[in-house]
Formats: C-alpha cells, structure tokens, sequence
C-alpha cells in the first residue's frame, strides 16, 4: 500500500500558512524591481510580431513584465530592452494603439 501523498490542498508546504495563497512574483524588464504579478503589465508578441498588453494574463507565448509607472514604460519604448525580452523575435515595436491600453497611471 503507498503512502499518502501530503503535499496536497489541505497539507501546504511547510512553512506556509493555510490562510495566505502563494502569489507569483516577477521582475520588470526595465527597473528589475521585483513585484506580485497582479501589479506589473504582461506584454507579449501577438500573432504579427507587435508587442501587445496581455490582459488576461495567460495568452500564448513569451511574457515580459512591467511596471505601471511612467518611467518604466517610457524606458522600454526608448531603449533595447524589448528586443532582450523576447530575444530578438519580432518587430520589437510596441502597436500604435497600444496608448488606449496603457494603465491610467501612465497617461495623462
């Protein structure tokens, strides 16, 4: 007879507690602070090679993440960091209509 498995729902891992959910941390692209998912924007390379804003959170593909603050946004737009994130595929351009889906506290 096998043995129980308990790393189950009910039995977390040790030293975490049974109220408190694990939540994802990442790094922005552009400052490298580390943050919950929840907080950063997710890009990703659409089906034409553009970078769009991912607000679902899960489509297909490789993600970059980064901060909702004006300053990281403006860096990935000037600098070659989208082209580091996603390795050189794509056009490594952000869409022109990309402004309407930016967060309200990057525009003004």
């Amino acid at each position: 007879m096998k043995a129980p498995n308990l790393r189950t729902k009910r039995f977390p891992k040790p030293g975490m507690s049974k109220t408190k959910c694990h939540s994802p941390i990442r790094s922005c692209i552009a400052c490298g602070s580390k943050r919950e998912k929840k907080q950063l924007l997710r890009l990703v390379l659409d089906n034409d090679g553009w970078v769009v804003v991912d607000k679902s959170g899960h489509a297909p593909g490789r993600g970059a993440y980064v901060c909702k603050n004006e300053e990281c946004w403006s860096a990935i737009q000037k600098q070659k960091i989208l082209a580091r994130a996603f390795r050189g595929k794509g056009r490594m351009a952000l869409r022109a209509d990309l402004d309407s889906e930016m967060p309200v506290e990057i525009r003004e």
